[in-house]
């Protein structure tokens, strides 16, 4: 009985897709000839979905209800970097969530707090990757 209203409270939730960036997919496609990409986020099962409603690609897809656990848990980036079949210290990790950028950091990944595309891009240039 308990789980109609709250299943009716999540239905927004669902429902919201996202805003795409053009800049942050134009510049995520030019990545993706130059290393592969993995997405973690803390959403429902419907990520895969909603990334290809806005055409957006990744060559990984990770959503916390498919891993069990939520970032900012060292667990979860760490189930990630296992899918990936990297060690943490071999990735590098974007997100505009101050709590998920120094957890990641304390996990071993080369963590960037997300601001702007063109600090993204730059960002990337100095780790070496040919950004525009």
């Amino acid at each position: 009985m308990g789980e109609r209203p709250a299943r009716r409270r999540t239905v927004p939730w669902r429902q919201d897709r996202g805003t795409p960036v053009p800049t942050m997919i134009a510049l995520l496609n030019e990545v993706r000839r130059h290393v592969p990409t993995r997405v973690l986020s803390n959403c429902t099962d419907a990520l895969a979905t909603d990334l290809q409603h806005h055409g957006i690609t990744f060559d990984h897809i990770c959503s916390s209800a498919e891993l069990g656990v939520d970032k900012p848990s060292p667990h979860a980036f760490r189930l990630a970097a296992d899918r990936m079949g990297l060690p943490p210290t071999a990735l590098a990790y974007f997100d505009d969530e101050r709590t998920f950028v120094t957890a990641a950091l304390t996990t071993g990944l080369h963590a960037h707090q997300y601001r702007t595309p063109e600090r993204t891009a730059h960002t990337l240039r100095s780790m070496g990757l040919p950004c525009r």
